[in-house]
């Protein structure tokens, strides 16, 4: 009756009296409504000593009931690591000893605001209290990240909102930086290259901090490929390789991204597209114009920007013979450009700058005249490997 009625004081009493005559096994309701009875004369307490005397008892608890209540392990644990942080948080061992107990026990189903908590505590640890390093906050990082990507994956309620915390926390703590990482990371790496979960690690920690120029980072991502290949890492490594603009590799591990059965039509699409991005830039304006093509043909939602890629290779094109052959390839360019923004508006200013460009190596009439070429006529352009037929236009 009177823990019902919160009189704390009064309940504390006979709450004594059953834990010291009753048998550990009787009722394991003595150690939970012990708990809320100490919880709140902890909080109404002043004095050091009695204080902390109380705390002792409190956590003396949850050990107690585990042990003659196993099956309530966990749910005793994860309450033991809330209390100790609540009330014990400058003795940054008990409370990490409390949180590994929970996580050791309860692994990927680790609760979210314990994972969150463990996060906090190290980063306060590293940045306030100097008692933990970069290190620590590195490894409790890139521990826990696949934990709650696991629970937002499974669609644990709590785990988004949980990581983008965790997130935050690393990314201002001052330790998510390439040195650091690579530091820590590749003596491990050289000694269990072949641990997946390892190379995982490092590849997340590596690409959080956009550390794409890392020898470790390139060494890491090509290995967790071989561990675990797929269409999806072979497009990781495909976006790897361009950025450090090794365009050829990017290429081909993009046609086995586009090769693999388990991608879609739509995903095709996107990397047909980027192959023909990457086609350009080494100047292939053929493959970067079929590559177009072949997006389109994938997924017709990438039509305009396909357009402009095609546009673009044949304005760019270098084409031999007499004054009509040789800029005739721009009447190709600024039909596909039109077509690039009749697909995609929002491309229209875009197009229309590459279109004033190119329409200004239009042939002049008089020189159009002497072809016996007339504005408005059919006319079959064939340029470095690319055919298409057009309208003839000229300047005046």
């Amino acid at each position: 009756m009177h823990l019902k009625q919160k009189n704390y004081d009064e309940a504390a009493i006979y709450w004594r009296v059953a834990l010291k005559l009753c048998p550990p096994k009787a009722s394991e309701n003595i150690f939970k409504n012990g708990v809320n009875i100490m919880s709140d004369l902890i909080d109404r307490t002043s004095d050091p000593k009695l204080r902390a005397s109380r705390i002792d008892t409190l956590l003396s608890l949850y050990d107690i009931r585990i042990e003659n209540f196993p099956n309530s392990e966990e749910n005793a644990l994860k309450f033991k690591y809330y209390k100790t942080a609540a009330y014990l948080n400058d003795q940054d061992k008990k409370v990490m000893d409390a949180f590994n107990a929970v996580v050791n026990l309860c692994g990927d189903n680790t609760e979210c605001d314990v994972l969150v908590g463990g996060m906090t505590k190290i980063f306060d640890m590293y940045s306030t209290k100097k008692t933990a390093t970069a290190d620590d906050v590195l490894n409790m990082y890139s521990k826990l990240t696949p934990m709650i990507e696991l629970q937002i994956k499974n669609n644990v309620a709590g785990a988004v909102e949980a990581k983008q915390k965790i997130d935050y926390i690393f990314a201002n703590s001052g330790v998510a930086n390439c040195e650091n990482i690579v530091a820590l990371f590749a003596p491990k790496f050289k000694e269990t290259p072949t641990d997946k979960d390892l190379v995982s690690r490092i590849v997340r920690l590596l690409n959080d901090a956009q550390c794409y120029q890392e020898d470790l980072y390139i060494q890491a991502v090509e290995e967790l490929y071989k561990l675990d290949p797929s269409y999806k890492s072979a497009y990781s490594l495909s976006k790897l390789y361009a950025f450090r603009k090794d365009f050829p590799s990017a290429i081909k591990y993009l046609q086995e991204a586009i090769d693999s059965p388990e991608s879609s039509d739509a995903e095709d699409g996107t990397y047909f597209l980027e192959q023909a991005t990457y086609y350009a830039k080494q100047d292939q304006y053929s493959r970067a114009a079929e590559a177009a093509r072949l997006a389109i043909q994938k997924n017709p939602t990438v039509a305009g920007s396909a357009y402009m890629i095609i546009g673009s290779a044949w304005g760019q094109a270098k084409c031999g013979g007499n004054e009509i052959e040789s800029r005739a390839h721009f009447w190709v360019a600024v039909d596909y450009l039109n077509k690039a923004k009749a697909a995609d508006p929002s491309l229209a200013a875009d197009a229309n700058k590459y279109i004033g460009i190119f329409s200004g190596y239009f042939p002049l009439q008089e020189e159009a005249f002497m072809y016996d070429i007339t504005d408005g006529s059919s006319y079959t352009v064939n340029c470095g490997g690319m055919s298409a037929t057009t309208t003839v236009r000229t300047r005046k």
